[in-house]
């Protein structure tokens, strides 16, 4: 039963998406609710893979599910943050739209060369994460952008690129690569 604790947390992160979604739409003054759900998700992204390391159960599946359900998360994260401070869409959306953008043709371009999606899991990717999961708490909760909106965006976009890096660079696929920098190790 244990064994099946990292899928559960995937699973629980897949569901947050729509839960954030209906918490902006019966509860719009509800950010530190939104903060507080957003924090469970990450939280469960961070501790999944530990666990599944831990319990050597880590597998390609759960790690694709795993990089899907960061996707899905945090597009119902953007959207429920629209739905609740929708004067931030002029700022944030053509921001969120780029990364959605880079995050495409990545995945697009890995499934041209392997037949599968991108699934690097690298650290810039996490450190990205971390970034991301502070500016969706500020932003719920103020509803203002400030310099981390900016300092985040930036850190998206060279997540992007290594990801996008990785991806062309790998002469097979694989999941959980590192950094592009260790490939040639």
């Amino acid at each position: 039963m244990l064994n099946r604790l990292p899928w559960v947390l995937v699973i629980f992160r897949l569901l947050c998406a729509p839960a954030l979604v209906s918490v902006s739409l019966i509860a719009p003054q509800a950010g530190g609710a939104a903060a507080i759900l957003l924090s469970l998700a990450v939280l469960s992204d961070i501790f999944d893979g530990v666990i599944a390391r831990r319990l050597k159960v880590v597998t390609p599946t759960l790690r694709r599910w795993d990089g899907r359900a960061d996707v899905i998360f945090w597009l119902g994260a953007a959207l429920a943050l629209w739905l609740m401070h929708p004067g931030l869409a002029s700022v944030v959306g053509p921001l969120i739209l780029v990364l959605v953008v880079f995050e495409v043709a990545n995945h697009a371009v890995s499934f041209a060369r392997f037949r599968r999606e991108a699934s690097p899991h690298h650290w810039l990717s996490k450190l990205f994460c971390l970034f991301l999961w502070a500016l969706f708490v500020q932003l719920f909760v103020t509803g203002q952008t400030n310099w981390l909106l900016w300092f985040t965006f930036g850190l998206g976009v060279l997540s992007q690129i290594e990801a996008f890096a990785i991806t062309m660079r790998l002469k097979t696929w694989r999941c959980d690569v590192p950094s592009v920098f260790v490939l040639g190790r």
